[in-house]
């Protein structure tokens, strides 16, 4: 089978490996079919991230499964799954809980897709293992495109929970966006939308995601950035730069609640006094998917959502290592079903 690796800085090589093999009696074998770019793949390729090559790359997919072990249940060949990013059993405290991204049945932060919890590969590779399938794989809606869904893995369902939870506690909140991140300010406009906004702003540099963000339904800011300050109930800073970090928090109205979901390596300086006088929260931290990803697919299915709107991009499996390397937003790599083409024969 061919593993997409991160070889070296700015470049991206297929490699071929042997196929899997179901190794315990709860694992599945899939075969991603529309694995999408997360926003961290274009930093990691170009080498500004802790995680040094080689390694293999990709942490959102649509498979199919190809294969399972004697005690899987709830899939089966064939079926098409969203796989979560987090490696996770499902059965100990912390996945009871909801929070599956700080999983106690695995290796510490064992995840696909970087090179940290042991060896799991990627989800632009042919073929890879999950270890507690039952409890990780959740089944696509039937008749959903897996193009629009490969993002339910990570950046979509990262979304969802940072717009709705806060919109959620709050009656007609006023909510703003920072982007500039590629694709996770659009993602997280839709998502505040379909979580009962009823008004949505957006601030960015990037005149190609302020025309996302309006074909997603919110009114772009394009004032001073202090025009911004004291106005907002719900802030979510899709941002990884200090200074627009420091204006998401700065917008927050009394009371107001600013969901980080951009990731920093470097501590930023936050206007830590500013907040204390309004009294506003500030939540950052791996987004637990796997519990969120069947309302996300949901969401996808009855249109509540178009992340296809953030994906001007779907390639073949031969031009992605090209395509994956500076993309404008979400890059979408698709390859042919196989037990589909069984079924045609």
């Amino acid at each position: 089978m061919l593993e997409l690796l991160f070889t070296e800085v700015g470049k991206l090589s297929w490699v071929e490996k042997p196929a899997l093999k179901i190794q315990g009696e709860r694992e599945a074998i899939v075969r991603p079919i529309a694995s999408a770019s997360c926003d961290l793949d274009r930093r990691l390729i170009a080498g500004t991230t802790p995680f040094k090559p080689v390694f293999a790359i990709g942490h959102e997919c649509v498979a199919e499964v190809l294969e399972v072990g004697s005690e899987v249940q709830r899939v089966r060949p064939g079926d098409l799954v969203s796989v979560p990013w987090k490696i996770s059993c499902g059965e100990c405290m912390q996945c009871l809980a909801g929070r599956t991204a700080n999983c106690q049945g695995v290796q510490k932060y064992a995840a696909y897709g970087v090179p940290v919890g042991g060896q799991w590969g990627g989800l632009y590779s042919e073929e890879v293992r999950v270890p507690f399938a039952d409890a990780m794989l959740v089944p696509l809606p039937e008749g959903l495109d897996p193009v629009a869904a490969a993002g339910a893995s990570d950046n979509l369902t990262d979304a969802w929970v940072s717009a709705s939870q806060p919109i959620a506690s709050r009656k007609d909140p006023k909510v703003l966006i920072v982007g500039g991140t590629e694709s996770l300010g659009i993602l997280s406009t839709q998502m505040a939308i379909a979580a009962g906004a009823s008004e949505v702003d957006y601030y960015d540099v990037s005149d190609y995601r302020n025309q996302l963000a309006v074909d997603s339904g919110a009114r772009v800011y394009d004032g001073p950035k202090e025009g911004l300050y004291e106005r907002y109930d719900v802030v979510v800073a899709a941002t990884r730069s200090p200074d627009k970090l420091h204006t998401s928090l700065m917008a927050l109205a009394p009371g107001g609640h600013c969901s980080c979901i951009g990731i920093f390596f470097e501590d930023p300086k936050l206007p830590l006094f500013p907040m204390y006088l309004r009294g506003v929260t500030l939540s950052v931290g791996l987004c637990n998917v796997r519990s969120h990803i069947p309302k996300v697919l949901d969401l996808v299915h009855t249109g509540k959502c178009n992340p296809l709107i953030a994906t001007p991009e779907v390639v073949t499996w031969e031009d992605a290592p090209q395509a994956l390397i500076a993309p404008l937003a979400k890059v979408v790599m698709v390859r042919p079903r196989l037990f589909a083409a069984q079924t045609q024969n």
